[in-house]
């Protein structure tokens, strides 16, 4: 599993899409034969429904699949309106593809979780070029509008915390597109779900130290909120 799962999606920051979308809230959500509880990660966001949540799938990695994403009411009812989402803070819940089917005990999940922290304590600068490309190649596959995505200068930022069924990892990278560059913060955590592997990402735009902490605090009480769910 390479970093390439989770920077890939920091794309999302810059599209502002003009699509229609269901208000409903789905409280469960299917994936390798089974269905799980997924609460929203906070009171703030809202999941999209299934019409847009579909249109977002090809904007994620291609060894995940998107099974649920959380964004703010207002962009939601942007949204609705034909108008356009900003996506400051968002979050996004996908399953690997190649293993959506496959049960992890926890043994083979705490090697999961030991090969990501070991990625994540290296230098990724060098494969960043190469997922910088692929998100570009899927834009204009799309025909999308927005223009090239330049990610640049990502710092890792280690280990957010670490339990037996959880265990997140952070980033924060600069996004740029049609002349605008964002400093986005992005935690991700890998989950055992029902004997399953999910992850779980969160992404909001970075203003100080306290951006860092919002997102480790929403993603361990979110790990801890689906896994509880999940029982």
């Amino acid at each position: 599993m390479r970093i390439l799962l989770t920077t890939a999606l920091f794309v999302l920051t810059l599209l502002s899409p003009a699509l229609s979308s269901s208000a409903q809230q789905p409280a469960a959500f299917r994936a390798g034969l089974k269905s799980f509880t997924i609460p929203a990660p906070s009171s703030d966001l809202v999941e999209t429904g299934s019409d847009y949540r579909v249109l977002l799938e090809p904007l994620a990695p291609t060894a995940n699949r998107l099974i649920a994403a959380f964004i703010q009411p207002a962009d939601l009812e942007n949204l609705h309106s034909g108008g356009t989402a900003k996506l400051d803070t968002y979050a996004l819940v996908e399953v690997p593809r190649r293993a959506e089917f496959s049960d992890v005990t926890p043994d083979q999940f705490k090697e999961i979780s030991e090969s990501m922290a070991s990625q994540f304590g290296a230098s990724v600068t060098a494969s960043i070029k190469d997922q910088q490309d692929e998100i570009n190649r899927r834009l204009k596959a799309l025909h999308s509008s927005s223009g090239d995505i330049t990610l640049d200068k990502p710092v890792q930022l280690g280990t957010l915390f670490s339990k037996p069924d959880a265990s997140a990892y952070g980033l924060l990278m600069s996004v740029s597109s049609n002349g605008k560059t964002r400093k986005m913060v992005m935690g991700m955590t890998i989950l055992r779900v029902q004997a399953r592997v999910v992850f779980i990402y969160t992404y909001t735009e970075y203003k100080d130290d306290s951006t860092v902490q919002w997102v480790r605090t929403t993603e361990e009480h979110w790990a801890d909120a689906i896994l509880e769910c999940n029982k």
